[in-house]
């Protein structure tokens, strides 16, 4: 194809193959310029020069550095239950307090169960203070027995005294309606003296007891078949909590008769104004250690010159006495026989002594 010299010439691609870069004057970048200003991340060398390499980016700490800086929250080692270490202490001390501090022992060792960490001595302070709450209700128990004994006993006599005096309101009541007390025996219905039946079914009518006194014969001694049934009957007023077992007809209260007593021995009423001693001085019932059936008539005959009957039990240090003028008073065993006799007898004139 010819070709005109005038025209100007054309830069072909292939005119600068094998020519020097002076003859291109486009820019271009040098590689040790583009090296330098190169940011994006290589690879490590893994030549001999990989110590000198600087890179930037994080790495995996050795596992056995020892300044080895971790930010990163770590799993805490396992620690014991402060809860249950104060429950295990007071288990223990449950053991020397009778079991008072056993208990919230318990309580805290129960809890701790319920934690994380802790719990082996959680249950060591549970079984602890089972074992100290036992060793303590023991250990209390055998020391509120007499306590509790006390105060059973304190109500027993409570009981007896309410017994007594509502046995000593009847005979005043009696005396008050037909003018004379007729202890130590009953009397019929014509008034007679009944030798083989005991005053206290006579003052049947007095402690609400009419039914069981309307059964009686009362010409016919205690234990006849006609007063049998009546006779066998409990009456809770004749029955006294510090002695009498339970469903028992057989009664502790009884009077003195003869030798000057409160009662005569034929059986003669007494009047109050026959008291001269004054009510207050006189005995008119006794709790006695020796109990009889209620309806029998065996009571305690007093003779000045042979010796009184017994009147204390064995475990006892007092006893329990309806006065004639309705009140009940705890005469000691240690009182003088002198002023017992004194105070039994209702016109010897004779006062009481200080030991009263």
């Amino acid at each position: 194809m010819p070709t005109n010299d005038d025209d100007p010439p054309r830069n072909r691609p292939w005119d600068n193959k094998g020519h020097g870069d002076d003859g291109d004057d486009r820019p271009r970048r040098r590689r040790d310029e583009e090296e330098d200003n190169d940011d994006r991340p290589r690879r490590r060398p893994r030549g001999d020069d990989a110590d000198d390499y600087d890179d930037d980016r994080p790495r995996r700490r050795p596992r056995d550095a020892d300044d080895y800086d971790d930010d990163r929250p770590r799993k805490r080692p396992a620690q014991s239950s402060g809860l249950a270490i104060a429950g295990l202490i007071l288990s223990v001390l449950g053991f020397c307090t009778c079991g008072i501090a056993a208990l919230p022992g318990v309580i805290c060792s129960a809890i701790a169960l319920g934690k994380p960490v802790g719990r082996g001595i959680a249950v060591t302070g549970l079984v602890v203070g089972l074992l100290g709450m036992l060793v303590g209700a023991g250990i209390g128990a055998g020391l509120m027995l007499p306590a509790v004994q006390k105060v059973r006993e304190a109500a027993a006599r409570q009981k007896s005294s309410n017994n007594m005096k509502q046995i000593g309101l009847a005979l005043h009541n009696q005396e008050s309606t037909n003018r004379t007390m007729s202890a130590p025996y009953a009397t019929d219905n014509r008034g007679q003296v009944n030798r083989d039946l005991s005053w206290r079914v006579g003052i049947l009518p007095y402690i609400e007891q009419d039914s069981v006194y309307l059964q009686f014969d009362l010409s016919q001694a205690w234990n006849s078949p006609q007063n049998q049934r009546p006779a066998n009957t409990v009456i809770g007023t004749y029955s006294s909590p510090l002695s009498t077992e339970p469903g028992s007809t057989k009664t502790p209260y009884r009077v003195f008769y003869g030798g000057g007593a409160m009662f005569n021995e034929d059986g003669k009423p007494v009047r109050i104004t026959e008291i001269t001693d004054g009510t207050s001085n006189t005995i008119m019932m006794v709790h006695a250690v020796e109990e009889v059936p209620w309806a029998e008539p065996r009571e305690l005959l007093y003779n000045p010159n042979a010796p009184l009957p017994q009147l204390w039990a064995n475990n006892q240090s007092v006893t329990q006495v309806l006065m004639a003028d309705g009140s009940v008073r705890m005469v000691k065993k240690t009182v003088s026989e002198q002023t017992l006799r004194n105070a039994i007898t209702r016109s010897d004139g004779q006062r009481l002594g200080a030991d009263w």
